[in-house]
């Protein structure tokens, strides 16, 4: 993106808000509008605090270096802003322990329901799925995360409460961890800390608007952590045992990928772990805000600081590189702006070209709103891998 201007607090994804206005490409208009004494501030908050004027760290051409130098800084700062040594220290001498339940077979796939204690007190369920049949090879390993959604886990892995929920996931292409399974990757579905029903802390006496995410971030900063940063974590552990102890996984075929808040889960850990082969963020990748200030996700994701240390989330993103990394977006997305997205996705494509990862990069819209573009992302996952 040619840095644009924007950003704030930081991010995470839209909340349970799914429907919305389609995304404009060919209006001037500003996807929101303020009043002109709130516009001046925020101008002067964010916008001239944006990637436009650049963090401490955004990258720049000129960086000593080069873009080699550049990632190896700005992913240790980012470690940091997320409070991964933080959460690191209180876990020193805690190793995760994973149980799993019995294995049941369904249409080309079998399941088997898991829980992995990603640090003391801390469990979190999972699913994972294996593909029928025998491989004379080891299988590409795939995470599928859920944003916003208190059943998102058993959602994607095809774990359907009624026919009702089953019909509407199928509509909306919403179990990536079948789809994944079907199509030959030994499949992870993890629930997101905060997000899913089985992983979140209860906001008594409502305090902080009814909102579980709310109070995950809450708590997180207090201690020195983010919400963002406890959800990496978990990613990381079961990546952890899933290459050392998971029989048939090629550890050099690593997938990541996540719609809405497990979009912004997968920029974030892909920008860290570089055992992951493939990130595909869903409907989350873009800016911070908008050219006026209009925060574009859930104040769950909250990293401070991050903004004024690294610049816009299209640097955090870039960090991924090269690394195969594809950005996908609905035009009908009500959440993000055209725009916005555009100019953001530009930023990354100019930090692969320097990192000399072009072809390694690629954003993508699909035609409809907030939702799994399967056409558009297996595709790229199983050229990117070979698969």
């Amino acid at each position: 993106m040619k840095p644009t201007l924007r950003c704030v607090l930081i991010l995470a994804t839209a909340c349970s808000f799914t429907g919305g206005v389609a995304a404009q490409s060919d209006s001037p208009k500003p996807f929101a509008e303020y009043p002109e004494r709130t516009a001046k501030y925020l101008q002067r908050l964010h916008i001239t605090n944006s990637v436009g004027s650049k963090g401490t760290l955004s990258f720049r051409e000129d960086f000593p270096g080069g873009f080699a130098a550049w990632q190896v800084v700005a992913r240790a700062e980012l470690e940091k802003l997320l409070g991964l040594d933080t959460i690191r220290e209180a876990t020193e001498s805690h190793k995760p322990v994973v149980m799993l339940g019995r294995v049941t077979t369904e249409d080309g796939y079998t399941r088997q329901r898991g829980d992995i204690q990603t640090e003391p007190g801390i469990t979190i369920p999972f699913w994972l799925l294996r593909p029928v049949g025998r491989s004379s090879k080891p299988r590409p390993l795939a995470i599928c995360s859920h944003g916003h959604n208190p059943d998102g886990w058993n959602t994607y892995a095809g774990v359907y409460s009624t026919a009702e929920h089953r019909e509407k996931t199928l509509e909306k292409d919403g179990d990536p961890g079948v789809q994944s399974a079907r199509r030959g990757f030994v499949t992870l579905v993890p629930a997101t800390r905060g997000l899913a029903e089985a992983t979140q802390l209860p906001d008594l006496k409502g305090r902080h608007g009814d909102r579980e995410c709310r109070v995950q971030l809450i708590h997180c900063l207090l201690a020195g952590r983010t919400a963002v940063g406890e959800r990496v974590w978990d990613v990381q552990r079961l990546l952890d045992w899933a290459l050392d102890e998971l029989n048939g996984v090629d550890q050099k075929k690593v997938v990541l990928l996540g719609n809405s808040g497990g979009g912004v889960l997968t920029v974030y850990a892909a920008a860290l772990d570089e055992r992951i082969t493939v990130a595909v963020p869903s409907c989350s990748f873009t800016s911070y805000t908008s050219d006026s200030g209009f925060i574009f996700h859930c104040d769950c994701c909250l990293v401070p600081r991050a903004q004024a240390q690294l610049g816009d989330m299209a640097d955090i993103g870039a960090l991924t590189a090269p690394r195969s990394l594809l950005a996908v977006h609905g035009r009908k997305d009500g959440l993000h702006s055209y725009l916005d997205v555009e100019r953001a996705m530009a930023r990354v494509r100019s930090i692969y070209q320097a990192a000399g990862a072009s072809d390694q990069f690629r954003n993508e819209w699909g035609a409809e709103g907030h939702k799994f573009y399967p056409d558009i992302m297996w595709p790229f996952i199983e050229s990117a891998l070979g698969h």
